[in-house]
């Protein structure tokens, strides 16, 4: 199991309230707060199993069925439709959709969650294709979140494509700005890990060294990008630019 923080289950501080925000929206009917309470019960229950209880299987078994009264809930909706985490974030695509005359609806940040959360349970089943198309369809309902991206770069890592996973880790650094405050260093470091990963992968020592560096600027204590600098450091003594059959980060 991956290390990941249960911090995940709490981010969530609202449920979708079923009402459009922001420009560009138009108002639906409110969702019951009963029906907001079992959403949040399922998403709890279900990043319960797949983070603590190492229990990705089942955990996926409870979150189809979120995701699924999602998917029921707005069918006929002719909106497009977010899934944002924090103000600014809504206030950005209800900005983007009246900018581009469409209108939209955010949903609250469960439904974006719980495709997060479907992909990676997915992918620690080793279902890497299929985690990468959940992780996208969160990314569809928010494609500002830089953890969904860094996510998505990892099914990359998985696949051993260097280049994408640059791209992706990257896209997902220029998208901290929405991270909410006491998180932001989290994700950023996470994003800047995976493209100095990608860099090491691709024999570009010095790019990858001056992310680890940024890392370390960011979080002192960053125990990975002090790992990754001494692993560079060991293969420039020894003449080398890659170490071939190093396992996936974590």
């Amino acid at each position: 199991m991956r290390t990941f923080l249960l911090a995940l289950a709490m981010t969530v501080a609202f449920l979708a309230s079923g009402c459009a925000t922001g420009p560009g929206a138009k108002a639906t009917a409110p969702i019951a707060k009963e029906t907001q309470a079992q959403d949040l019960a399922d998403f709890q229950k279900a990043s319960l199993l797949v983070f603590k209880q190492a229990k990705p299987a089942e955990g996926l078994q409870v979150i189809d069925g979120l995701i699924g009264r999602f998917e029921a809930r707005y069918r006929d909706s002719k909106q497009h439709i977010y899934s944002a985490r924090t103000l600014p974030e809504s206030l950005y695509y209800m900005t983007q959709a009246a900018s581009d005359r469409k209108d939209a609806i955010d949903v609250g940040p469960t439904w974006g969650h719980a495709q997060y959360l479907k992909g990676y349970a997915l992918i620690e089943l080793k279902r890497v294709p299929e985690g990468r198309r959940a992780i996208e369809r969160a990314i569809e309902l928010s494609p500002a979140n830089a953890q969904f991206r860094s996510e998505l770069g990892h099914t990359y890592q998985v696949d051993k494509n260097w280049p994408k996973a640059l791209e992706i880790f990257t896209e997902a650094e220029r998208l901290i700005e929405f991270s909410k405050d006491d998180e932001r260093v989290r994700h950023q470091t996470r994003a800047l890990r995976g493209q100095g990963f990608a860099l090491i992968e691709m024999g570009r020592l010095d790019e990858a060294e001056s992310r680890y560096r940024r890392c370390l600027e960011l979080d002192a204590g960053d125990r990975r990008a002090q790992t990754e600098l001494r692993l560079i450091d060991s293969l420039r003594a020894r003449g080398r630019t890659t170490l071939p059959g190093r396992p996936t980060p974590l």
